[in-house]
């Protein structure tokens, strides 16, 4: 499939392809190149939205075997090491959109020979980026070094290959074991199930030998052996084949390095199948006693990956509340599924500044399940008395967004926060101020002098003033842009309160007819205002968004206050709820994908109900 710049430059930079460089003026890739070299000693260039790799990126777009091109592949021979790595990494990341690049594919295969195996390793993952594919077989054949071949034989894409068939066969009685378990693994096939539990066992046989090879330093993939097999298992939906190999790996009998496979096993199957937490969760409970750190750690977190998994988990990640190495894991794990046992070691985390990565989401959790908010209000409150007035923590903001009216004693803080404000303090306050709603209304007068959307919406959700509302839909005109962001809202409340007025029903209609968030966020206070009369039009968007992980809960909560008008969807509700597999989602984590499905299928069985009944 062919992609355009600007989807590679979004795969390797993580953002939008910007249409001209910011920042500074573009380096003149003629006369001093200091900015290079600065650039690779300090890794700058392989960091996403550095001026420097923005200048790299423009100047190889712009010629790509130009003066800067000849420029970088000067450090390919470089006598530091930290700048062939870098160097070679980089090239990697530029051959998205540069294959069959012959000055850099000379340099990649000149570095086959380097020293260094993560050199070597990139280089050979280069080299099949830029050449025909019968250069790449002509470089695996002639190499005896096993990084090298294992790098090569792990790149090549052998669909490509002609007769790659009997190449693949040779390669699977090779004497590298990882050469013999990737050709295993790429031989499987769809259409020869028969052949499967020989390659099975094949794989099995070499997975011990192949621990920290296939994933080490300059590797295509950071991928294990078993993480290999476990995507051959779930791309041919191997479900239950897949469960019995995860346990069987994870036996007490197998060496840790394979039982630390058959956990990674089990990640693949939850991320994959709705029904893998329920069915491994036992397997990975037992190692939670293992006699091997690594691999106790190992089971925990792919415990915690998983909600339902957590779930049913729950009194054993309560064990290791106290455990000083697990304890965090297991508290932000229970705290995501609202367990309130977790309350008490979640805000221990928060005054220790702790940097576990889903804090706020177990606060949002236990605020959702009806937690006690003393102590989470309270050591926010601590933590924002303690900072100057310019710092805007993110987690004691989001803790108190979380507990909403409850965070009421927060608001003296709050308030110093909007007095003192710099940067972005005035949002995160203004936010958590309206979350608390009318008992911050002694911030009311603060709001005012703030000339924003978010402080109107807070204004408004503060002092349940509809003037507040009339007045800003007022000054906006009967079709609002789709960058009004608090518009949908305004309405919305009105909706719910006091209804809409002629022009403001024309405002709210012009909303719904944009695809997107402002549709959305439109279609709850549309049923409000017009009831029956809108549910057809309702049913024909809505569905839309129900495999979305931003927008799907939004729309099965109208669907649900629809009740039975929604009932002509009810087929599609009970597909969503009956498949084996996870919705597809893009997020850009797994462990997140697999939580929002399964926060996402739990919503959509509830609104099911609310509909039926």
């Amino acid at each position: 499939m062919l992609v355009g710049k600007d989807h590679v430059h979004d795969v390797l930079e993580g953002r939008p392809a910007p249409r001209r460089v910011k920042g500074p003026a573009l380096v003149s890739p003629l006369g001093d190149w200091g900015w290079l070299e600065a650039g690779v000693v300090s890794g700058d260039v392989l960091v996403p939205g550095s001026d420097v790799r923005s200048h790299i990126w423009y100047w190889v777009e712009a010629d790509r075997d130009g003066l800067v091109t000849r420029r970088l592949l000067t450090f390919t021979t470089d006598r530091r090491l930290s700048a062939r790595r870098i160097i070679f990494e980089l090239l990697h990341q530029l051959c998205f959109e540069n294959s069959h690049w012959p000055p850099v594919a000379d340099a990649a295969e000149s570095a086959l020979n380097d020293v260094d195996p993560q050199v070597r390793r990139t280089a050979a993952t280069l080299l099949v980026g830029t050449v025909e594919p019968d250069r790449a077989l002509s470089a695996l054949a002639a190499s005896t070094d096993p990084v090298v071949r294992i790098a090569l034989v792990d790149a090549i894409p052998w669909s490509w290959v002609a007769q790659h068939q009997a190449i693949l066969e040779r390669l699977r009685s090779d004497l590298v074991p990882a050469i013999r378990l990737l050709a295993n693994i790429a031989v499987f096939s769809r259409d020869d199930p028969v052949a499967w539990p020989a390659l099975d066992a094949a794989v099995l046989a070499d997975l011990e030998s192949c621990a920290g090879v296939l994933n080490g330093p300059g590797s295509r993939l950071e991928e294990t052996g078993g993480e290999r097999w476990a995507r051959a298992l779930t791309g041919f939906d191997r479900e239950q084949d897949c469960y019995a190999w995860a346990e069987r790996l994870a036996n007490r009998s197998e060496s840790p390095e394979v039982r630390l496979e058959g956990v990674r096993m089990a990640l693949a199957a939850m991320r994959e199948w709705r029904g893998a937490p329920a069915r491994v969760t036992p397997m990975l409970t037992g190692l939670l006693q293992d006699e091997i750190s690594e691999v106790r750690s190992a089971a925990l977190h792919t415990l915690a990956a998983s909600l339902t998994a957590s779930r049913i988990a729950d009194d054993e990640l309560a064990v290791l509340l106290d455990d000083p190495e697990f304890g965090a894991v297991a508290a932000t794990a229970l705290g995501s599924v609202g367990d309130h046992r977790a309350v008490p070691h979640l805000v221990r985390l928060m005054l220790s500044d702790s940097d576990e990565p889903r804090l706020a989401e177990a606060f949002k959790a236990v605020a959702r399940a009806g937690a006690d908010p003393h102590a989470p209000v309270a050591a926010a409150r601590q933590i924002l008395a303690a900072l100057p007035d310019s710092c805007a923590p993110a987690l004691p903001m989001r803790v108190l967004a979380a507990f909403g009216p409850a965070a009421a004693a927060a608001v003296p803080e709050l308030i110093a926060r909007l007095e003192g404000a710099e940067n972005d303090t005035p949002d995160c306050a203004i936010y958590v101020l309206g979350r608390i709603g009318p008992a911050a209304a002694a911030a009311a007068a603060l709001l005012r002098q703030y000339p924003t959307q978010g402080a109107t919406l807070a204004l408004l959700k503060v002092t349940s003033d509809r003037a507040v509302a009339d007045q800003y839909l007022a000054g906006r005109p009967e079709q609002p842009g789709r960058r009004d962001g608090i518009a949908p809202a305004l309405l919305t409340w009105l909706a719910e309160h006091d209804g809409l007025t002629a022009r403001q029903h024309k405002q709210l209609r012009s909303l719904f007819q944009a695809p997107g968030f402002g549709q959305l966020t439109s279609a709850g206070a549309l049923w409000l205002h017009d009831g029956p009369a809108v549910a057809a039009e309702l049913l024909e968007v809505l569905p839309d968004y129900l495999s979305d992980d931003l927008y799907g809960r939004k729309a099965l909560r109208v669907l649900a206050a629809m009740g039975s008008h929604a009932r002509p969807i009810l087929d599609r509700l009970d597909r969503f709820v009956v498949s084996r597999h996870r919705a597809g989602m893009n997020i850009g984590d797994f462990d997140a994908e697999m939580r929002a499905d399964e926060m996402l299928h739990a919503a959509v069985i509830a609104a099911r109900q609310e509909i039926a009944e």
